[in-house]
């Protein structure tokens, strides 16, 4: 992610400014439009006011997500998931978590009381408890369920593939690839990731692949990750449709696939 938030830099900066880096940071004398879009903003950004409690409190439920999500697994130190929960056997999941988060928005109110009292309605009634910072009828009308569903679907189609051995067998019937130069494998199947990412999620489609080319890769003898760790980069450089765009803020199962292999 970093690398390529520093190549999309350096490409956005060479089509628009060239290598005038004090042009770029804003250095050196601003024209008049300049300035005129600068008080623009500033006055739109003043008329938004201080921030309000409903809003602290969206902000506060998504950076415990974040934590949470980054916690539950590091792989490098304990993590709270398997310290209470998952001892046994895997209870908690990254899914389990988000459920979690999002049920706080059904229970916190939207506006804290001031003086004692959450304020009066229109018709002059006291209004005993303020409305949660979301409702359902919300959540129905704007939430995009086709692409849950799509994005559900891959994730099904991944996990049965696995599961039923259609990965493995699939990744032993390319053993004739063995005949090509490595790197030609390699970016060949990068192409075919980041191609079928277009029209699936990326986390879906390193789901269904990884297992795929890691067993082709033990089968004609190449070391996993010269193909696994290529496709999982291919896999998030995609944009030109809605279900392709990389939305995952944590670490996807196809990093953590891929990072399992540095034991192999």
């Amino acid at each position: 992610m970093v690398l390529m938030l520093a190549i999309s830099w350096l490409w956005l900066q060479f089509m628009f400014f060239g290598f005038n880096l004090k042009k770029s940071f804003g250095c050196g004398v601003k024209s008049d439009r300049d300035k005129e879009a600068y008080a623009v903003m500033r006055g739109e950004y003043k008329k938004l006011g201080g921030m309000k409690f409903a809003e602290g409190a969206v902000l506060t439920i998504f950076i415990l997500l974040v934590l949470l999500w980054f916690t539950r697994e590091p792989g490098f130190i304990p993590s709270w998931a398997t310290v209470l929960f998952n001892k046994d056997d895997a209870f908690v999941s990254d899914g389990t978590v988000a459920v979690f988060m999002s049920m706080l928005f059904f229970i916190i109110p939207s506006q804290l009381p001031t003086c004692g009292s959450y304020g009066f309605t229109e018709a002059g009634k006291m209004i005993k408890a303020p409305p949660a910072l979301l409702n359902w009828q919300v959540v129905q009308e704007r939430m995009p369920w086709n692409i849950i569903l799509l994005m559900g679907g891959g994730f099904a189609l991944a996990s049965g593939s696995k599961i039923s051995g259609l990965s493995k067998w699939l990744g032993e019937s390319l053993a004739p690839l063995q005949e090509i130069p490595p790197f030609a494998i390699s970016i060949l199947l990068s192409l075919l990731v980041a191609t079928i990412t277009e029209c699936s999620s990326n986390t879906a489609t390193t789901t269904l692949f990884l297992p795929v080319l890691g067993s082709m890769a033990t089968a004609i003898q190449l070391h996993p990750l010269y193909v696994m760790l290529p496709c999982t980069i291919a896999a998030s450089l995609a944009f030109m449709l809605p279900v392709a765009t990389p939305r995952h803020p944590t670490p996807s199962p196809s990093l953590l696939e891929t990072s399992k292999l540095l034991t192999w």
